[in-house]
C-alpha cells in the first residue's frame, strides 16, 4: 500500500550518494521487507514498527510537501528522507541499510543504532524481525519469524502459501533487478522517502488497494504510454466506475490466513465482479462485517467533500487504501479480539490516499498544463464506491 511507484535508473543517477566519511552523525537501521504490500511496482521496506520507506520520486516528494491541510488526514504522514546503501557480498546476499542524520526532527527508532564501520556493516537484529535474502541469480529467500500465512491464487487456479504477501515478494525481486542495473560496485547508493506505516495500527490488516479515477496517465507521459493507459482504463472498471481493484488481502478468521488477489485479477473484473470482490473484502470467513460499512461510507463521503473543494488538483494514477483489523471484532467463541494491547490502534477502519508521482495542480513544479475544477474522475470513483458499500447495508 502501501507504495507503488517507478524507480528509474535516471532518478537513481540524480540522487546524492552517501559519502564514506560523513561530517554529520548518522543513525542506521537494517531495512526489513514490508509484509503487507498488496500492490505496486517496487518493493516497500519497513524502517521501524511505525514507518515504511520507498525509493524517492521527485514529483511525489514535492507533492507530499504541498498536500492541502484538509487532505493530510487522508494521506500517510510524510516523515522526510533517508540515504540508503545496498550492500551485496561475494555470494550475492544483499543487505539494505538506511541512514538518517541524528539531528533530524524525525522521531528516532529504538531499532536504530550508530553505524561506524560502513565497509562491514553490523546492525542489531531483534527477535520477531524478518528479512528477504535476495540472490544475484534472481531467486529470493524469505527469512521470517512471523506465523502469518498469505494465500494467493495463481494462473493454474492453485493456491500458494507464503509468510509474506506474494505481491510484496514479487516487488522485492523487481527492485533488486533494477538496483543491480544501476550498481557499479559492491555498494549502491540511493535515496528513500519515509512515510507513516498506516497498517501498523492493525494486528491483522485487511487491505484493499483501489486505483482511482477514469484517467491514469500523467500530463507528461509519452503518446505511447498515454494510449496504453487509456486502453487499460477502457477495458476495466476504471471507465465504468472510476475505480478498479489493484490489490487486496483479507484476513480470514476461520482459517487464520490471508487471502490475496493482485492487479491482474482486478483488471479482469466487470462491474458485478467488482461488487462481489468488495463483498469478499468485508467477509471474515464467518460473516459479512456490516459493522464496518457506516465508518467506511462516512470516511469516503468526507474525502469526497474535500476533493471536491480543491480546484485544479488531479490525482492521476493514485490509489486509495481501505483498511480494517479482523482483530477488532468478536469471534464466534465470544472472545473479544480487540483486547490485545498490541492491536489497540483506535481506528475501526482507515482510508488513505497514496501514490502521488503523477499528481498535479496549478503552480506545481512549473507544470504547463493547468486543469479546471476538481478531479471529476476521482470524484466519480468515490461516488460509486459509496454506492456499492451503501448497497451492502
Amino acid at each position: 500500500m502501501f507504495w507503488k511507484g517507478h524507480f528509474s535508473q535516471d532518478l537513481i543517477g540524480r540522487m546524492p550518494e552517501c559519502s564514506g566519511a560523513m561530517e554529520e552523525e548518522f543513525e542506521s537501521v537494517q531495512l526489513q521487507p514490508f509484509l503487507h504490500q498488496v500492490s505496486g511496482h517496487t518493493g516497500m521496506f519497513q524502517y521501524d514498527d511505525h514507518t515504511v520507506c520507498k525509493p524517492l520520486n521527485v514529483r511525489e516528494y514535492n507533492f507530499y510537501h504541498d498536500i492541502p491541510h484538509n487532505l493530510k488526514n487522508f494521506t500517510a504522514e510524510f516523515r522526510g528522507s533517508i540515504e540508503v546503501e545496498i550492500h551485496e557480498d561475494s555470494d550475492g546476499y544483499v543487505t539494505i541499510l538506511g541512514h538518517r542524520p541524528t539531528s533530524s526532527e524525525f522521531q528516532k527508532s529504538p531499532k536504530c543504532e550508530n553505524f561506524s564501520d560502513r565497509s562491514s556493516p553490523k546492525v542489531k537484529k531483534e527477535e520477531g524481525q524478518h528479512s528477504l535474502r535476495l540472490l544475484r541469480s534472481g531467486s529470493v529467500e524469505v527469512s521470517t519469524q512471523t506465523d502469518q500465512v498469505f494465500h494467493s491464487q495463481d494462473s493454474t487456479n492453485d493456491y500458494k502459501a507464503e509468510n509474506i504477501n506474494p505481491w510484496s515478494l514479487r516487488c522485492h525481486k523487481k527492485t533488486l533487478t533494477k538496483l543491480r542495473k544501476a550498481n557499479h560496485g559492491p555498494v549502491t547508493h540511493c535515496k528513500f522517502i519515509l512515510l507513516e506505516n498506516v497498517a501498523a495500527q492493525f494486528c491483522h490488516p485487511s487491505i484493499l488497494d483501489l486505483k482511482m479515477g477514469t484517467r491514469q496517465h500523467g500530463d507528461d507521459v509519452s503518446q505511447d504510454k498515454k494510449e496504453r493507459f487509456m486502453k487499460k482504463c477502457q477495458n476495466t472498471t476504471s471507465s465504468s466506475l472510476g475505480v478498479r481493484i489493484c490489490g487486496m488481502q483479507v484476513f480470514q478468521e476461520d482459517s487464520e490466513k490471508y487471502v490475496c488477489v493482485n492487479k491482474y485479477y482486478g483488471r479482469s473484473l466487470g462491474v458485478d465482479g467488482f461488487k462481489q470482490t468488495l463483498h469478499q473484502f468485508l467477509h471474515n470467513g464467518f460473516e459479512l462485517r456490516k459493522d464496518l460499512l457506516d465508518p467506511i461510507i462516512e470516511k469516503l463521503k468526507d474525502l469526497h467533500r474535500h476533493v471536491q473543494s480543491y480546484d485544479t488538483y488531479r490525482f492521476y494514477s493514485s490509489s486509495l487504501l481501505i483498511m480494517y483489523d479482523a482483530s477488532s471484532h468478536t469471534d464466534h467463541a465470544g472472545k473479544d479480539l480487540g483486547n490485545d494491547e498490541a492491536c489497540a490502534g483506535g481506528n475501526l477502519v482507515d482510508v488513505r490516499m497514496i501514490d502521488f508521482a503523477h499528481s498535479t495542480h496549478s503552480g506545481f513544479q512549473n507544470d504547463t498544463t493547468v486543469h479546471i475544477g476538481p478531479d471529476q474522475g476521482y470524484l466519480f470513483g468515490l461516488k460509486n464506491l459509496i454506492d456499492v458499500f451503501t448497497d451492502m447495508r
